[in-house]
């Protein structure tokens, strides 16, 4: 705990004599190790921090093992001691989905993005703007905020206006526009908080987050399960990868997923049927957002022009969902049909069931969500297979929920079936596909882009010119 009235932390000082700070610093981490199997990475600079005493209770398992190495039975002997917390009650944050409703009871400084299924859910800075120069299509916003440069906390820029909508921008993304041009800055009229925002903003915050969180972890993951490229079958459980969150586990096996479909499209011939497992928004999302993704749709569509895929979305998913994540799905169907492939929906709650696959003259195996492990692959699936397979695949062509002869009229009945209103739909992609997405929601891992996301939003745009 930090404080401006610190007392340096004398006893410590002492106790660690001639080490040095480094010194001392790299043997707690591997006391900690020894003692709990954890990895912990305490640095010389946290040993200074409490020397300094600028943090004067540190965690349990450095506390022990600081005793341990310095010979002492009690961390009071190494001058460390609970402060009583005198700091004002900070508020609790709003969540971002409230601003759509109307101007908020407190504005607090921290919004909050809601947790799903995978994700753990993001508190971002909230920096509340007046207009200043209101005009047709565009908010003029000049913040003066300092702490929107701050490259380690995101942020929004939240301007509400004369009717109490509010409009949002990605804090750094605004702060990087103003270094080329001075004075009040545009948000796009665009930009207003809805059901199609805050989709976008809960995907790609939630997912940039966790991604970043194990980037070091995902590069060291991938070099030691790199021995499974090239098997017809792989199966490798959550245990190989103990320490990734959910959001990057399930991006690690996508991405070796979509590998090991490429590596045997030799093998299919004619029309294939894709048949894909995610049935809620933020499972959808992944299309939109994961670079690898993209490039795997670029590249399955040349290959098989007149491509289908298959998803599977009961009411029950459809009712447990708030719109703006039904939104997300809706975005992820209009990709696909952005690159020519003809999408399907199941309505039948059983054939979630059924693991990822490929289906031509043979049928290739690739899971990688919904299974008990990382992924499952099989180059060929056996016979018992194939023919369930082709049942699936029968059944989604004979009775989806969404089948109509155009791709606009899939889409519309997808939206029908989510309970979207199609015409807000796409005037609302009409008005973000000539702002772009960018600047609502910017994400800094270089395993995300929001190329999916603006290719889905532009096609139904201009659908009708298409």
């Amino acid at each position: 705990m930090a404080d401006r009235t610190r007392q340096p932390n004398k006893l410590l000082r002492q106790a660690r004599g001639r080490m040095s700070q480094g010194k001392l610093a790299d043997l707690v981490s591997a006391e900690i190790y020894h003692a709990t199997g954890k990895e912990a990475l305490i640095t010389a600079k946290a040993i200074s921090d409490w020397e300094c005493g600028w943090y004067t209770w540190p965690s349990a398992d450095v506390r022990q093992a600081l005793c341990r190495i310095l010979q002492k039975t009690d961390p009071a002997d190494l001058g460390f001691y609970k402060r009583r917390m005198t700091a004002r009650l900070t508020p609790e944050p709003v969540s971002l989905a409230d601003l759509m409703t109307g101007p908020p009871s407190l504005q607090t400084a921290t919004l909050r993005l809601p947790a799903g299924r995978s994700y753990t859910g993001v508190d971002v800075g909230a920096h509340y703007c007046q207009v200043e120069l209101p005009g047709d299509g565009w908010l003029m916003v000049d913040p003066k905020d300092a702490s929107l440069n701050r490259p380690d906390r995101r942020s929004l820029v939240v301007v509400a206006d004369h009717e109490q909508r509010h409009y949002v921008a990605d804090g750094r993304r605004f702060v990087d526009r103003a270094g080329y041009r001075a004075g009040p800055q545009p948000i796009s009229e665009a930009a207003v908080l809805d059901d199609l925002t805050m989709g976008i903003i809960w995907a790609t915050m939630n997912t940039d987050v966790a991604l970043l969180a194990d980037d070091t972890q995902l590069m060291s993951s991938q070099a030691r399960l790199a021995h499974h490229e090239g098997r017809r079958t792989s199966d490798v459980p959550l245990s190989d990868v103990p320490t990734l969150n959910a959001v990057s586990g399930q991006w690690l096996g996508s991405r070796f997923c979509a590998r090991h479909i490429s590596r045997n499209l030799e093998r299919l011939s004619g029309e294939p049927f894709f048949w894909t497992r995610e049935r809620r928004g933020e499972e959808a999302a992944s299309w939109l957002l994961w670079r690898h993704k993209f490039e795997y749709l670029r590249r399955t569509s040349r290959w098989f022009p007149g491509m289908r895929r298959g998803f599977c979305v009961s009411e029950a998913d459809v009712a447990e969902s708030p719109t703006y994540e039904r939104v997300l799905l809706l975005l992820a169907a209009a990709l696909m049909e952005a690159f020519g492939i003809t999408v399907g929906v199941s309505a039948e709650p059983e054939h979630a069931e059924f693991e990822g696959f490929v289906l031509a003259d043979e049928a290739i195996v690739a899971n990688w969500l919904g299974g008990s492990g990382l992924w499952y692959v099989d180059a060929s699936a056996p016979p018992s297979r194939r023919s369930l397979f082709r049942e699936i695949a029968g059944q989604v062509s004979a009775e989806s929920v969404i089948g109509e002869a155009t791709a606009e009229g899939r889409l519309r009945a997808l939206a029908g079936y989510l309970n979207i209103s199609w015409q807000w739909f796409q005037r609302r992609c009409v008005q973000l596909a000539t702002a772009g997405v960018d600047d609502i929601a910017h994400p800094r891992s270089r395993l995300l882009s929001t190329q999916g996301l603006n290719t889905a939003i532009r096609y139904v745009a201009y659908i009708n010119d298409i």
